[in-house]
């Protein structure tokens, strides 16, 4: 008559940001101690590259931010285009009105102080209004039609090569003590 051999399989506490290793518990029977077997998990090429991924992209989330910012108003265009295409109309108006406002400060407000804020102004108005010009056509046609999808693969480049230079400015005088 043979004997059955019963194993168990354990899972030990996890460690600092991995699974933990297995352990199998192995009971011998007539009356010895069970013995434990612990095997360590290895990590995949996948989850290594993964890994490896996520913390880079962790490591320097600030400088790609106009990149993630360009990912989020393409997936919310994709997203209205889909369930509300008249949402475009929403982005419409501002995307004419906010300029029109700007210019009309810029050249006849009566205060001087108000035309120089509005011409120092000028590059955040004209970018934003075409940000939000891009959305209101990208809601109504959807962001995956080629011309609108190369201005926003434009745009998000410029973006995020204007970010990097003017995070890496270094002063051209030294400064005096």
């Amino acid at each position: 008559m043979r004997s059955r051999v019963r194993t168990t399989k354990v899972q030990l506490p996890r460690q600092r940001g991995q699974r933990g290793p297995s352990a199998h518990v192995i009971d011998l029977g007539r009356g010895t101690a069970p013995v434990v077997v612990v095997v360590p998990e290895r990590p995949t090429l996948g989850r290594q590259l993964a890994y490896a991924t996520g913390s880079a992209l962790w490591r320097h989330r600030a400088a790609w931010a106009p990149t993630w910012a360009g990912i989020g108003v393409f997936t919310v265009a994709g997203l209205l285009a889909v369930t509300a295409p008249t949402a475009g109309i929403v982005f419409a108006v501002p995307a004419v009105v906010v300029p029109a406002g700007w210019a009309v400060a810029r050249r006849w407000h009566p205060r001087s102080a108000v035309r120089r804020r509005a011409r120092a102004l000028r590059l955040p108005v004209l970018t934003g209004s075409a940000g939000l010009a891009w959305l209101a056509v990208a809601c109504l046609l959807g962001p995956a039609n080629w011309p609108l999808f190369g201005l926003w693969a434009a745009a998000t480049a410029t973006g995020q090569g204007a970010w990097w230079r003017s995070r890496r400015t270094v002063p051209t005088v030294p400064l005096q003590p």
